[in-house]
Order: structure tokens, then sequence, then C-alpha cells
């Protein structure tokens, strides 16, 4: 094969890849409206969220208030948007695994000069994914993995991390590689089979009150930018996204805010150095937590 053949096939590979997900990853949005400080729904906005999820693969609900308020209430009123609508979508039948990103952002569009506020800012949006692809076994490989005699190949799952025991002789200081947390490649979306670590990394939070611990993200694969890019925002900022995911959840999930920290790495730190094997590369996208207080 020659090399110029060589180079044609890999960039083709790569764009039916990008084609892939965004033919198979349908969304769709739901908005529920807010009175001014208000988080509960209304009795008509309900009547949004009564509708068949059995297709629903992913769920984001994102909420936001207007300009009304201080920064810090507005920040807590779009946050308790966003439980309250996840509490009456679980309500309605939907099936907790499928939630993806809860949040929060606080103040949406403009400022004016009444004390009306702006409706279409006070709102969650819930945002659907349909037909999202699956990606269980196999983590596919952006262009820059390639080389000529390369082949994506499937993953060889490490053991599951007994975050228990390792926390158990673990030293302040000390980082823990959660080996099975898994995300979908070049996103920050956890696979469906990561809640299980998810769970276990919130247990080991809620049974030690007084852990500490700082959110590590890490990538894989040789890079142009100073991070990953990420294509569910693109932008950017893969590891820090990946990290950030986990701090949000955990806060979500009830745990403090003044027990975490995050911060991304990009590729800054690998455990292999030279990636010679798909098994390298996989280790080197990781998640890890590094002990601040126990």
């Amino acid at each position: 094969m020659s090399f110029a053949f060589f180079c044609l096939m890999k960039r083709l590979f790569y764009l039916l890849l990008i084609a892939h997900f965004q033919v198979f990853a349908q969304t769709d949005t739901i908005t529920i409206y807010f009175d001014i400080g208000e988080f509960e729904v209304s009795s008509k906005e309900l009547k949004k969220l009564q509708v068949d999820k059995t297709e629903w693969q992913r769920v984001d609900i994102i909420s936001y208030t207007d300009y009304l308020g201080t920064e810090r209430m507005n920040e807590r009123l779009s946050m308790n948007r966003s439980r309250e609508v996840r509490a009456r979508l679980v309500q309605y039948g939907l099936n907790t695994a499928t939630l993806g990103i809860i949040e929060g952002r606080g103040v949406a569009g403009e400022t004016l000069n009444t004390l009306k506020g702006i409706q279409k800012n006070r709102r969650t949006d819930i945002i659907i994914v349909y037909n999202l692809i699956e990606l269980k076994d196999t983590v596919w490989a952006q262009e820059s993995d390639f080389t000529e005699n390369s082949a994506v190949i499937p993953v060889i799952k490490p053991k599951p991390l007994k975050l228990k025991d390792a926390l158990y002789s673990a030293k302040v200081g000390d980082q823990l590689v959660l080996s099975n947390m898994i995300f979908l490649p070049g996103q920050h979306f956890l696979t469906a089979e990561s809640l299980t670590s998810y769970n276990e990394l919130l247990e080991t939070m809620n049974q030690n009150p007084n852990l500490k611990i700082k959110i590590e993200g890490h990538i894989c694969c040789k890079i142009d930018n100073e991070d990953g890019l990420d294509l569910a925002t693109n932008k950017f900022n893969l590891s820090e996204a990946r990290a950030k995911y986990i701090y949000d959840l955990l806060i979500y999930d009830g745990i403090e805010e003044n027990r975490l920290d995050y911060e991304g790495f990009a590729r800054n730190n690998p455990l292999f150095p030279f990636e010679r094997t798909e098994e390298e590369k996989t280790a080197n996208r990781r998640v890890e937590i590094r002990i601040l207080e126990k």
C-alpha cells in the first residue's frame, strides 16, 4: 500500500467517523418556563414532561435565570430548577440511567431596566438524544491514533478498581486511577457501564465525610492543541470537561462543593508516553482522584 493511499484512507476513515456521530445522534429540546423567582414547575408546563420517553437515550438538563436577583441567588435558583425538572421527569417515567448533564448556569441573556425580567430566560432546557451510537467495548481511534499498520481494535477492559480498599492505604497527595470510568470517545459523557464506577466513588465520598479530593482528567494520543476537542461542545477542553463532569455529578448528588476540586491535564501526564499499543492509549484516557484530605 502506497503512503499516499494510506493517508487518503485514514483521512476518509476520520471523516466517516465524524459523519457517524452526526447521523446517529439526533437531538430534540423541551423548554420549561418559570415565573420570577420560582423553581417549581407550573401545571401548564408539567404537561410538556408527560410524553413518551422510551426512545430517550440521554437527557441533559440545563437551567437559567434572568437578570433579576443577585448572582449567587441566580446560580442557586437555576440549579434548583434543574433538580426540580429532574425529579418531575423521573416521576413521569424517565430512566435515571439516561441522565447526563444536570446544571444550573445562572443568568442567561441580556439585562433590561425593568422589574418584570425576561421570561424566555427563566427556563430549563431538556436536551434529548435519540439513536445514540452504541459504544460499549470498542474505543474508536482518532486520526492521530493511526500508523500505517494500525487498526481499530477492541479495548481490553481493566479490572474494576476497589476504591474503598485503595483509599484505606492511600495517603494525602496520592492519586487513584478510576480505570473503569469510561467516556464516550471525544466527549465528556460517561458510558452506561461507568455508572457502577461513579456510584462506587459517590458511596466512598458519603462513607468518608472527611475525605476531600481533586478530580483530574487526562487524554491520550498526539494532539495539536493544548487540550483535546470535545465533540459535544466543539471546545478544546476535553480533559477539563471530563473532570468537571464528575465534579458536577458529585455536587448534584449531595457532596459538598468544598470537598471537591477538578483540573484537566490534557496529555501532559501520560502513564505511557509513547503509546505503542491500544491498551496503553486506553490507560492514558483516564480520570484520577488526588487525595487532598482524609
